[in-house]
């Protein structure tokens, strides 16, 4: 397989991350403009958010973990291993595995036991829809992290362009035909199963069939203070979305899920650079190297990703009244404004140290500190700006953890934040996009 242009694991998983966004954001735009209600959209929304707010921080613990140990755990050092196969993939797969079908259970007994008032939620869409596709998708993520391992990087970009075409075509072809969103489901259903088919491949040819309980307890170990440090601070939008289920019907809880979006290549470019970076921590004479690494490549992200940021921004009123949505979806503009704040936060790496040493504990107490100031901090906002003082309370605080870690990692591992940062550049970014944002906020700068 080859590519008429250069391509690396970096680059690999950050182009795959804004192909997986682009499937959605043409799937979300193309609803817009078919005959599907606003009620439709809201229960397709609001079905997504279900499946991701239960799945998102086990399967981030879980494959962040799995990454820095998959070529040196201690549970296989004295296993001779079989050439080409790794006993480490196929623990993953079982967790993956397990914790899929035990989150597809709770998901069940919330629906038939009278507890969806508890996760705010009067009516639950497509119940069993919601299940099929809960359990084949939240494996499926280990593809591309496989043909990572195994240093595959064009196969990740060809993986991710046939999958997410198929995707959005699965989708949008049944609409399109007048069949309704529950057809469209199905076409997303189907789509990963195919998937989950191609991954029982991979996991054949790549993986040796040994359970291993040292393992699965060590991953869980690593792993378990990324889940929390994920549920807690890294489910901002999912908590957002949260105090929007309880405060607004369908139709309004719509407007503010496609508002509560951070500019996808913000998170696309950041979270594949973090990931990809992961297995470079297996040697600890390498950690220099790779901190001069994150250094360089976080600055290339900065020159890119600010400007388009502050762009983003001064558009956005434009963008969501005319261009991608309809009327009906102008507010969200004000909610969607607010979250480009979040790249102050994302463009700095300390957790991918912490994760890479295996200090992931002081993850989870960062987060803990975030949750708990979190709503509050919301709620206050909420009085004077609304809607959009939630995302301006989450903005906030997801900025103060960010500090804390950084601090954390000079104080405790003594690697201080010019080894790992270009401060410079980034204080002149994070100053100007907030001098931006408060000059659109008082209708100085404003594009419709």
């Amino acid at each position: 397989m080859t590519l008429p242009f250069k391509i690396n694991n970096v680059s690999a998983l950050q182009l795959f991350q804004m192909l997986r966004f682009l499937c959605f954001l043409i799937i979300s735009i193309y609803f817009t403009k078919v005959p599907l209600s606003e009620s439709d959209i809201g229960e397709w929304e609001m079905m997504l958010y279900i499946s991701g707010a239960l799945s998102f921080f086990w399967v981030t613990g879980i494959i962040q973990s799995f990454l820095p140990l998959s070529k040196r755990s201690l549970a296989f050092v004295q296993h001779k291993r079989i050439e080409g196969k790794s006993p480490e993939l196929f623990n993953a797969f079982l967790l993956l595995l397990i914790f899929s079908l035990a989150f597809a259970l709770l998901i069940w007994l919330m629906f038939h036991a009278g507890f969806r008032a508890s996760i705010g939620v009067s009516k639950i869409p497509y119940p069993f829809l919601l299940i099929i596709y809960f359990i084949l998708s939240n494996t499926t993520p280990l593809i591309e992290h496989i043909y990572l391992l195994q240093d595959k990087p064009q196969h990740i970009f060809v993986y991710g362009v046939i999958s997410m075409t198929l995707q959005t075509c699965a989708v949008c072809f049944p609409v399109m035909l007048g069949a309704g969103l529950e057809s469209a489901i199905w076409g997303l259903i189907a789509v990963n199963f195919f998937r989950f088919l191609y991954l029982l491949g991979m996991i054949y040819r790549y993986a040796e069939f040994k359970i291993s309980l040292p393992f699965i307890l060590n991953n869980l170990y690593v792993g378990y203070p990324i889940m929390l440090s994920a549920l807690l601070s890294g489910s901002t939008q999912y908590l957002d979305g949260l105090v929007a289920t309880i405060a607004f019907d369908k139709e309004k809880f719509a407007i503010f899920r496609y508002g509560c979006k951070e500019f996808p290549l913000v998170v696309i470019l950041t979270s594949g650079l973090h990931n990809a970076l992961l297995t470079r921590f297996s040697i600890k004479k390498d950690i220099p190297k790779v901190l001069a690494e994150i250094k360089k490549k976080s600055l290339r992200l900065m020159h890119l990703l600010f400007p388009l940021s502050i762009l983003i921004m001064i558009f956005s009123k434009l963008l969501y009244g005319k261009i991608l949505f309809n009327d009906s979806f102008y507010r969200s503009a004000d909610v969607f404004m607010v979250y480009q704040l979040m790249i102050i936060s994302r463009i700095v790496f300390p957790q991918t140290i912490l994760i890479g040493m295996k200090k992931t504990g002081v993850l989870m107490r960062a987060s803990v500190f975030e949750f708990i100031l979190n709503i509050p901090t919301g709620l206050f906002f909420v009085q004077y700006y609304n809607v959009v003082g939630i995302a301006l309370g989450s903005g906030l605080i997801h900025i103060a953890e960010k500090l804390i870690l950084i601090a954390y990692v000079y104080k405790k591992l003594k690697i201080p934040p010019q080894s790992y940062i270009s401060l410079g550049w980034y204080f002149f970014y994070s100053v100007l996009i907030g001098i931006v944002f408060v000059l659109i906020d008082h209708r100085i700068i404003y594009i419709v």
